[in-house]
């Protein structure tokens, strides 16, 4: 009952701001609307509902509720590949493409993930988690720092835009290149959803369960990096999303239960991220906001109130 009351709130809230962005429809150009503003909400919901998702599952592969994309170095892992494509694209004489693009920020994301599991072995203390985290991310920002250096006018102000976090580049046929991801490892991750609650009890339990370890490990580091990187060469370094969402979800509902827990986290990302659009695009009249600030600005007080409250740092 309270998974259902949770999950029908967060469907409201999201209509609501659908509503909202959506409330001079029959006063603009209704091509605008169809061309820039629906592909933006629905960009923003997509994008929310893969960063919910690659953070449970980095949080049950990790056995951490305060694992996340971001701050695990996945998604600046994600942006360095992204840098590398951009800046060095030009020198060997390839042309921008959504192809390399991805490609790249998915191999900046899967290397992260591997750094992060071959430094964080055991898995046992937050405070560790987060420290590599912290650690990869400065030096990922260092590669992509340096990068810019070598970047002509164009492919430094093509990063810089990118970087700042938007759904605005989302164009109308995008929206099928988010879902299917999003779709497929949603899918997966409710039909394991089983197994996946026996992991969190620790590998002995899952072992005698009959699970086998390696091929759910294989999809939670597929699955998580995955989503990670491929959200991320759409709408860039969007940050807190992926580990607020699934970590407000099991406060809320008091449990970890991949079966209860699974919609409310993808509510919840939708939600987040769609709210923070909404913020970038009427706090000021006359520009539009960056999302990293924002999504900063709701994520991190909760980051905080979760480091506070966890008594095994």
């Amino acid at each position: 009952m309270k998974t259902y009351f949770h999950s029908t709130a967060l469907l409201i809230w999201i209509v609501v701001l659908i509503g909202f962005n959506l409330r001079d429809y029959a006063t603009t150009d209704p091509w605008l609307i169809g061309e820039f503003r629906i592909p933006r909400i629905s960009g923003s919901l997509l994008t929310g509902f893969g960063l919910a998702l690659s953070g449970l599952l980095m949080q049950t592969l990790f056995r951490n509720p305060l694992a996340g994309p971001f701050l695990m170095g996945v998604t600046p892992g994600a942006s360095l590949g992204m840098a590398v494509y951009i800046f060095a694209g030009s020198a060997l004489g390839t042309s921008y493409s959504f192809l390399g693009s991805t490609t790249s920020s998915v191999i900046g994301a899967f290397a992260a993930l591997a750094i992060q599991l071959s430094l964080s072995r055991g898995f046992s203390s937050p405070l560790r988690l987060l420290l590599v985290g912290m650690v990869m991310g400065f030096v990922f920002s260092a590669g992509v720092e340096l990068l810019q250096q070598f970047g002509n006018e164009q492919e430094i102000q093509r990063f810089t835009f990118w970087g700042m976090g938007s759904f605005d580049q989302i164009k109308s046929g995008d929206w099928i290149y988010l879902l299917t991801p999003v779709g497929l490892v949603a899918a997966l991750t409710w039909w394991l959803r089983h197994p996946l609650d026996a992991y969190l009890l620790g590998d002995l339990y899952a072992q005698g369960s009959g699970i086998s370890l390696k091929k759910l490990r294989v999809f939670l580091i597929f699955g998580g990096a995955l989503l990670a990187g491929w959200i991320t060469s759409f709408a860039g370094p969007i940050g807190f999303i992926g580990l607020v969402a699934p970590h407000i979800a099991k406060r809320l509902i008091r449990s970890e239960s991949h079966s209860r827990v699974l919609i409310p986290a993808l509510l919840w990302g939708g939600a987040l991220c769609l709210s923070a659009d909404t913020l970038a695009h009427n706090l000021l009249t006359d520009s539009v906001l960056p999302l990293n600030p924002i999504s900063a600005l709701i994520g991190a007080p909760i980051l905080l109130y979760g480091l506070l409250r966890t008594k095994t740092i």
